[in-house]
């Protein structure tokens, strides 16, 4: 059933591309679909300049310009609020949709409160958890209540988020959990396999995303205080990384590169890392990178969480930072052979693709007539 979808996004669409931009595109494909995103001067204190310019081609965008500083300042965030509500008004009198789709409880202040069409609610995130949501926690919390009460249905990335919300907000008969994925075809050519060969006696573990105040940095330091031989290269856009400071010249900080192009920017790493900090906010995340890192075909080391247990067979889990300098020895001595095979891997590509999550999410909008 083809679906009028005005589509609401929290995130710039050239930030790192993350949920929001996969389901937009492959709803666009099969569905008349307007996507509203804030457009940024500036993100987390730098110009956008050092953003990848993230594909348009395949979507109906509009974006809306969106002041800095309004998490500050109540008047920039009033014109920020009014910029956003009269772009949202123009295209529901223009698309006339039966599906309105956001993707944060900021969002659902800027939309009319005689919505005749059929909200759903995205939640990709445990939002009241994020540290600068802090100041405002009861503010966002009052914002995703009165969100829930009045969607339709909310799909939730994770289940840990899913009973969270149930817990908090009751509804308990409008979620479903629609996992994260990956975009196989995103990406030109076909990475390699096998072991990775010593290069110049160094070898190099690789971090992609969101470089914040849940990573881990103490473990960071520790590899690289423990083996002489090997580098750390984080690749992505840095936010606040609160009081930790990371000063070490085999931990290597690199901008954020089009999605696109990330095999061939991580083909000479020999193992990808995820080193977050187990905190509220992360026990909910069902991380794409983990999806992306398999579909790379490198060794995973992943700090371990309820939540993504269900990834054992192809990531090494820690507990703690012995735990961890344990599986880097074993790698570094034994090159680098990750523990999954590649038809395990091709199983796992072929039944987690955004393609599938879409397709499921359509079976849930067909619902909502």
């Amino acid at each position: 059933m083809r679906h009028r979808i005005l589509y609401i996004m929290n995130v710039d669409w050239d930030w790192v591309k993350q949920r929001p931009h996969f389901i937009a595109e492959h709803l666009s494909r099969l569905n008349d679909v307007m996507v509203i995103y804030p457009y940024d001067l500036y993100l987390h204190g730098r110009k956008r300049g050092y953003l990848p310019k993230n594909e348009r081609s395949k979507v109906r965008l509009y974006p809306f310009l969106r002041l800095p500083f309004g998490r500050w300042s109540s008047l920039i965030r009033k014109i920020n609020v009014f910029a956003l509500r009269t772009l949202a008004k123009l295209l529901l009198n223009r698309l006339r949709p039966d599906i309105v789709w956001i993707s944060s409880p900021q969002l659902f202040e800027y939309l009319p409160k005689n919505l005749s069409s059929k909200l759903v609610y995205d939640c990709m995130d445990d939002v009241l958890a994020f540290p600068r949501n802090a100041l405002h926690a009861d503010l966002w919390a009052a914002n995703e209540k009165e969100l829930i009460r009045a969607s339709s249905h909310v799909t939730c990335s994770s289940a840990n988020l899913r009973d969270k919300l149930i817990v908090r907000y009751g509804h308990s008969e409008k979620y479903s959990v629609v996992h994260n994925a990956l975009e196989p075809s995103a990406f030109s050519t076909a990475p390699a396999g096998g072991v990775t060969e010593k290069k110049d006696g160094r070898y190099v573990l690789g971090y992609v995303g969101t470089i914040s105040s849940w990573m881990d940095l103490q473990a960071l330091t520790r590899i690289v205080d423990d083996f002489a031989s090997i580098e750390i290269h984080l690749i992505g856009p840095i936010e606040n990384l609160g009081a930790q400071q990371l000063h070490h010249d085999r931990i290597k900080f690199f901008p954020p590169v089009r999605h696109g192009d990330l095999l061939t920017r991580i083909s000479g790493f020999d193992a990808l890392l995820m080193p977050f900090q187990v905190t509220e906010l992360i026990q909910s995340v069902d991380p794409v990178k983990l999806y992306e890192y398999i579909f790379f075909n490198k060794p995973i080391v992943s700090v371990r969480y309820q939540e993504i247990e269900r990834f054992a067979n192809f990531v090494d889990f820690y507990t703690n930072h012995d735990e961890l300098i344990s599986i880097i020895k074993k790698y570094s001595t034994g090159g680098f052979n990750k523990k999954y095979s590649d038809d395990d891997r091709l199983r796992f590509i072929s039944s987690n693709t955004w393609l599938d999550r879409v397709n499921r999410i359509g079976e849930i909008l067909d619902t909502l007539r």
